[in-house]
């Protein structure tokens, strides 16, 4: 298989490269502090960056807390102009909307240097947007943005946008994570991966109960060069040789020996995942199957099929949880395949906070949407002995 047809796949948008998950690394360090430093001169900003100067205090307190939110692939503002109609009134200069008139008298006045800022983070923010909607399949989550604005954004030049912002006198991003138990969690020391997933799929404002997933499984329809390197993709992924041959009917032992000239082992035998109840029998298992499906059907819907909606999940979810990592490609792909099959694993709203979560609905486990409470109203998400003494504490 040639390092030709490797790269072409890659330039599909698959992967999450190096050199993206560094922007926005930097982008989120930047622009928080530059929140940080705006709120301690103008607390009037408090209203439209949706945090406050003692949030923000916090955050730059709590350096392990910090350290775990930053260090992950999303980006931790989200636009204060969700609807793109409300782009249009500067894009292309059409009468004010009720949001841009509201954020511009809610803007107070600034001294020459936050303005100056303001105008330099907008770009910064707006490029960002536009560098990982271009370059990453999953971009909608990654964002925490509506499909309407991401497919707006994605068709404007980055020429006319630049040009637009210098007429903006209010910051374009605001604060991600509204829900005041964010707070709470991350001041007390008990944020984690998984706590900033919840808080993540809690605060997006695309559902996934809404977002596509019964695809074609039985014919891709790819050539068979697609299929050969999307294999080699997911078995570089730590997907086994045999799922990579069911997936995409190839030979197995050319397979098998693909798995071995990437590991320098041979491919896992044994049998492949077959219980969906496993993925709600532990918080955390719920909690990461409900992030995996986010990711994949969120890939599904910008455009995506099948095979890159599962290598872009595996990506995210990889650099997301890292070695706490419990849907591995084999589970992940048994998972979303399951869904798409039949309704024994289902997506329902958590009643407390909305959020939507994988609920089992078959004859080993039934689970009650309407008495359906998540991990993540629960505090279950947290490290054991933090949950321990919060219960102590109530």
């Amino acid at each position: 298989m040639s390092t030709d047809k490797a790269l072409s796949t890659e330039a599909r948008n698959v992967l999450l490269t190096p050199w993206l998950a560094e922007k926005i690394q930097r982008t989120n360090f930047s622009l928080t502090d530059f929140m940080f430093l705006a709120l301690a001169g103008h607390s009037e900003l408090e209203s439209i960056f949706g945090v406050s100067l003692a949030n923000m205090d916090t955050f730059r307190q709590h350096a392990a807390a910090k350290a775990t939110l930053m260090n992950l692939p999303f980006v931790a503002l989200a636009p204060v102009l969700e609807d793109p109609r409300d782009w249009e009134t500067f894009v292309d200069g059409a009468m004010d909307s009720l949001n841009v008139e509201r954020l511009t008298k809610e803007m107070p006045r600034v001294d020459q240097i936050t303005g100056r800022d303001i105008y330099h983070y907008n770009q910064a923010y707006v490029q960002l947007l536009k560098d990982v909607l271009h370059m990453n399949v999953a971009a909608i989550p990654l964002l925490g943005i509506s499909r309407e604005l991401a497919s707006y954004l994605k068709g404007l030049p980055m020429a006319r946008l630049d040009n637009a912002i210098g007429a903006i006198k209010f910051p374009l991003f605001r604060w991600r994570f509204h829900d005041a138990n964010f707070w709470m969690e991350f001041g007390a020391g008990w944020l984690t991966e998984e706590t900033v997933a919840h808080y993540l799929m809690h605060t997006s404002p695309v559902r996934t109960a809404s977002l596509p997933y019964q695809n074609a499984w039985t014919d891709l329809r790819l050539e068979r060069s697609d299929k050969e390197v999307f294999a080699r993709m997911m078995m570089a992924q730590g997907c086994r040789a045999s799922t990579a041959t069911n997936l995409f009917n190839l030979n197995p032992g050319k397979a098998r020996a693909t798995y071995k000239h990437i590991h320098g082992v041979s491919s896992p035998c044994g049998c492949n995942p077959t219980s969906l109840t496993w993925y709600v029998e532990q918080s955390v298992h719920r909690l990461q199957a409900t992030t995996y499906v986010w990711l994949y059907r969120s890939a599904l819907d910008n455009g995506g099929n099948i095979p890159e909606a599962l290598i872009a999940a595996n990506d995210i979810m990889a650099k997301t949880f890292g070695k706490s990592l419990v849907i591995t490609a084999d589970r992940g792909n048994h998972l979303t395949r399951a869904m798409a099959l039949d309704s024994r694993l289902t997506m329902a709203a958590c009643r407390g906070c909305g959020t939507d979560y994988v609920l089992s609905n078959g004859e080993g486990k039934i689970e009650l949407a309407k008495d359906f409470s998540c991990p993540g109203c629960n505090y279950l998400l947290s490290p054991k002995s933090q949950v321990s003494k919060r219960k102590q504490s109530h």
